[in-house]
């Protein structure tokens, strides 16, 4: 049987399987859509697609910095009132940044934070 080189290769088949049963990008967008919770349940319970785990570990880890930095703009609004109005542009950032990593999550790209990805990968990588 000879392969004819013109011909372009079969469409690639469905992502990777997910021990949870869902659709590995629903379960990436999931992860981040429902925060912490999301991102703790799905990497306790996704065993088989590294993606899936990855993109929990991340919205766990992002999560965590969002409330440090919610807890730090609140003292520093206490002590220096005009820096509630930064709130507004911390927060609008935040949820352009949870947009964009819920869209990496859908495309199953392994899309890594500078610092924060690093800590993320350590933490999919760990077995629970």
């Amino acid at each position: 049987m000879t392969v004819d080189p013109a011909t372009p290769p079969p469409p690639a088949g469905p992502a990777a399987a997910t021990s949870t049963g869902l659709d590995p990008r629903l379960a990436g967008v999931l992860a981040y859509l429902f925060w912490i919770i999301g991102g703790i349940l799905f990497l306790a319970t996704e065993k088989q697609n590294s993606v899936v785990r990855f993109h929990a570990a991340q919205s766990v880890v992002v999560a965590i910095a969002e409330i440090v930095v919610w807890i730090a703009l609140t003292i520093l609004s206490i002590i220096i009132p005009f820096l509630g109005l930064l709130f507004i542009v911390v927060w609008l950032g935040v949820f352009v940044l949870w947009l964009l990593l819920m869209w990496k999550a859908w495309q199953l790209e392994r899309w890594k934070l500078p610092v924060l990805g690093d800590y993320a990968e350590k933490l999919a990588a760990k077995s629970f």
